[in-house]
C-alpha cells in the first residue's frame, strides 16, 4: 500500500513540474500579445494561465499543509498534544502582540483610506508578533549554542 502512495506521489510531481516548466517555456519563447511585441512593455500570451496555474499551486499547498499533519495527528495522538501545544503558543504570541498595538490614526496621513484604527491595530499586530517571534529565535540559537558548549 504504502509503494503504490509512493509511486502516485512521484508521479503527480512530475506531472506538476512538467506543467510548471511547458508553461514557463510558452512564457519566454511563446507569443505575445498582439500590440506588445515590439515595446518595452510586452507581454506574453499565456500570462493569465501562469496566474492560474500559480493559484492552484498555492491551493495544493495550502490543502496540503493542512491535510496531512491532520492525517498524522489522528494517527499519532502524542504528537497532536505537542502540536496543539504548539498552536497554543503561537495564539498567545499573536494575543499578546495584539494587545500591545495601537490603533491611533496616524495625524500626517489623514486622507490615505488604509489609515483607520482597525488596519493600523492589524498592522502593528502583525509587526509586534514578527518581533516577538525574530527575539524567541535568536534566544533559541544562543540558548542551542551555550548549551553544545556545557554539554
Amino acid at each position: 500500500m504504502s509503494n503504490i502512495i509512493t509511486k502516485t506521489i512521484t508521479i503527480s510531481l512530475y506531472v506538476l513540474m512538467g506543467v510548471s516548466v511547458a508553461l514557463m517555456l510558452f512564457f519566454y519563447f511563446g507569443a505575445d500579445v498582439p500590440g506588445t511585441a515590439d515595446t518595452p512593455m510586452k507581454e506574453p500570451v499565456v500570462t493569465e494561465t501562469i496566474l492560474i496555474w500559480a493559484y492552484i499551486l498555492v491551493g495544493l499547498s495550502a490543502l496540503s499543509a493542512i491535510i496531512f499533519p491532520a492525517i498524522r495527528m489522528i494517527m499519532n495522538p502524542k504528537n497532536a498534544k505537542k502540536t496543539l501545544f504548539g498552536l497554543l503558543g503561537i495564539a498567545v504570541v499573536v494575543f499578546v502582540a495584539w494587545q500591545f498595538s495601537s490603533d491611533e490614526v496616524l495625524p500626517l496621513a489623514t486622507e490615505h483610506p488604509d489609515n483607520v484604527p482597525h488596519v493600523l491595530k492589524l498592522a502593528g499586530a502583525q509587526l509586534g508578533t514578527m518581533y516577538i517571534l525574530l527575539v524567541v529565535a535568536i534566544l533559541s540559537i544562543f540558548y542551542t549554542e551555550i548549551r553544545t558548549l556545557f554539554k
